[in-house]
């Protein structure tokens, strides 16, 4: 199995294991790259995670300069579909040499095809998530999503600092003051949460009762309904104030665990799973953090994470079942 840019930067030392582990939650929930998550919270700069990207998949890094004036007749030569599809953007040309910064310079499919596409000799470079997204929407106007404007926003604040400065250290992360302060310049937006369908809730279902009178019955509403005590409404509610990842996972959580039996939520970290919380009948299970379940394929886990959809479907691998069992599942981990 190949491992992975995180497990690699940790290996490399330029990142911690805690540090890793911080931005696996913030990608669980925002998603992108686990470089933009490791941005996004100070751990990284973008300069180093293309320095070390360059060094790991063996092409040139972007120059960040080479984005700032590509000329519109390089722009012209790969389509706006193409490059939403492939994640590519063209940066120079030198007679028939056409430079083209990738998020996936390893992808030798998309360089056949943009060659023959242009005619021209294709010379990748790599480049980090956040400034290929930036760079898109500047020259094909592919808008971003929300969550990438405060990071780029940083990053400007940042290079000007740089111009009369010279920092040699990583950044820190901001502190929960500023982030709430820095989150009232944009407007919220709730993420997305594939794992959710989107179906309405059933209303609740009237008590059953022979000429009942009616302040009874609306008695009984009441109960049922504070017995159910948390929908997807407060969900929202919650996911909307929360100022942390732990605080967006617990509302997931009290979600997820009056809907279901069992509910749990795991951190993809190769060669392993972690456990991050999880919920049973008694309630929310203890020391689910330090459940550590190896990958082996096939299992479900290695199917989400391949094809970066859900799945529903029997519990049928052993790395499945061990992991329904963390939760307190036996006989029928489903």
């Amino acid at each position: 199995m190949q491992m992975k840019v995180g497990s690699m930067l940790v290996k490399s030392r330029v990142i911690t294991e805690a540090q890793l582990e911080e931005a696996l939650k913030n990608q669980v929930i925002f998603g992108g790259k686990i470089g933009t998550n490791l941005i996004e919270l100070g751990y990284l700069t973008p300069e180093k995670l293309a320095e070390f990207l360059s060094k790991n998949k063996g092409v040139p890094a972007i120059d960040s300069r080479q984005l700032e004036s590509i000329r519109a007749e390089v722009i012209a030569l790969i389509p706006v579909e193409i490059v939403k599809k492939h994640l590519v953007i063209p940066v120079s040309v030198d007679k028939k040499r056409l430079t083209i910064a990738m998020a996936d310079p390893a992808d030798l499919a998309t360089v056949d095809k943009i060659s023959f596409m242009t005619g021209m000799y294709i010379i990748p470079v790599v480049i980090p998530e956040i400034m290929l997204i930036t760079a898109m929407e500047r020259y094909y106007k592919i808008k971003r999503e929300t969550r990438y404007i405060a990071i780029t926003r940083d990053m400007r604040r940042e290079a000007r600092v740089e111009e009369s400065v010279e920092i040699n250290e990583i950044p820190a992360p901001p502190t929960p003051a500023k982030a709430k302060a820095e989150e009232k310049e944009e407007f919220i937006e709730i993420p997305e949460f594939d794992g959710f369908d989107n179906t309405e809730i059933p209303d609740e279902p009237e008590p059953v009762a022979i000429e009942a009178e009616a302040e009874v019955e609306a008695e009984v509403k009441v109960k049922i309904e504070v017995e159910e005590g948390y929908s997807l409404t407060d969900m929202c509610s919650s996911l909307a104030g929360a100022t942390s990842r732990d605080a967006i996972g617990e509302a997931l959580m009290e979600y997820l665990r009056r809907k279901h039996f069992r509910a749990a939520l795991f951190l993809p970290k190769e060669p392993v799973i972690t456990g991050w919380l999880a919920a049973e009948e008694a309630g929310y299970v203890n020391n689910f953090g330090d459940v550590r379940i190896e990958l082996s394929a096939p299992s479900l886990f290695m199917q989400v994470i391949e094809t970066k959809n859900f799945c529903m479907g029997q519990l049928l691998s052993t790395t499945d079942l061990k992991a329904a069992s963390s939760i307190g599942a036996k006989d029928h981990p489903a």
